[in-house]
């Protein structure tokens, strides 16, 4: 799967973007060409439409992204469907640990003792106001600027944009995340597995979400499973294509590449080795049951 991070990185003279040591941030249309990628990013983002429509899908929930939608994105994969028209998008990317470090800077600031439930879905919504509309069209200058401002400038700048959306109430789901985020500097084992054990990751990109190495991801994934990641990946991936084979009207295909498998033949195989029957037998015994 392509890491977008990399993919925007690995080509400055397409995408306009600005470094600030960890930190980056892009303008530009989306290239999409094809009716669905599937994609994942080892940084978080927030990003915010200018124009034009994209839908994410993650799991079984979906966001539409249409003019001035706004999302903080966990690390991690999602399903990119293109949209009708040209998607416009200012994005932010950004690791735990400077989410982390800037929310203890000012955690004093936070109305912490009432705070929602943490949300799971990878997408949470960003609520924005005129204070926020403006600092996102401000941030578009710098991008034309043959001298790029000092990079102490644009984290100051970030800051200042994660201050003004944390410090409005109608934010309180995203401050309660960060909450949770602040006190262990980067989600549980579990929590990066579980959301996106449904797309092809390998394990080199599992561990890079989870931010350890390979050996020592395989080492801690084994503590807390008491089995191999591999193995435990395949029993996630179909139960979660069972899942899609009883209750969605996805194709095959769709439901190999929406359960993590390489490819529909992968999927099939590696099916009926595990229920004895294939993929569309499966479905035809299930609607044969249910006429009863």
């Amino acid at each position: 799967m392509n890491n977008t991070y990399d993919f925007l990185t690995n080509r400055p003279n397409e995408f306009q973007q600005i470094a600030s040591n960890d930190l980056l941030f892009v303008h530009y249309i989306c290239p999409q060409i094809d009716h669905y990628l599937y994609l994942y990013s080892h940084f978080n983002q927030i990003s915010f439409t200018l124009g034009g429509d994209k839908t994410f899908h993650h799991g079984l929930r979906s966001w539409n992204m249409t003019e001035h939608t706004t999302v903080f994105a966990k690390k991690g994969a999602w399903k990119q469907e293109i949209g009708t028209k040209g998607w416009e998008i200012l994005s932010f990317y950004f690791p735990d640990d400077f989410l982390c470090l800037f929310f203890n800077e000012y955690r004093e600031l936070w109305p912490l003792k009432s705070l929602p439930a943490t949300p799971s879905d990878m997408l949470i919504p960003i609520k924005i106001n005129e204070i926020t509309r403006a600092f996102f069209y401000s941030f578009l200058p710098y991008f034309e600027q043959q001298s790029r401002p000092p990079k102490d400038l644009l984290t100051l700048k970030f800051k200042e944009l994660l201050f003004i959306i944390l410090s409005n109430p109608a934010n309180a789901e995203l401050l309660s995340y960060i909450n949770r985020l602040g006190y262990h500097h980067k989600p549980p084992l579990f929590e990066i597995m579980e959301a996106n054990f449904h797309f092809n990751l390998s394990i080199a990109e599992f561990a890079r979400l989870a931010q350890r190495s390979v050996s020592t991801f395989k080492r801690d994934f084994k503590q807390d499973y008491q089995t191999t990641p591999g193995k435990w990946l395949l029993q996630k991936r179909i139960a979660f294509a069972t899942l899609l084979l009883n209750t969605s009207t996805k194709n095959i295909s769709e439901i190999a590449n929406d359960s993590g498998f390489e490819n529909p033949t992968h999927f099939s195989r590696v099916f009926k080795e595990v229920q004895s029957v294939s993929p569309l037998q499966f479905r035809k015994r299930i609607s044969a049951a249910s006429h009863f």
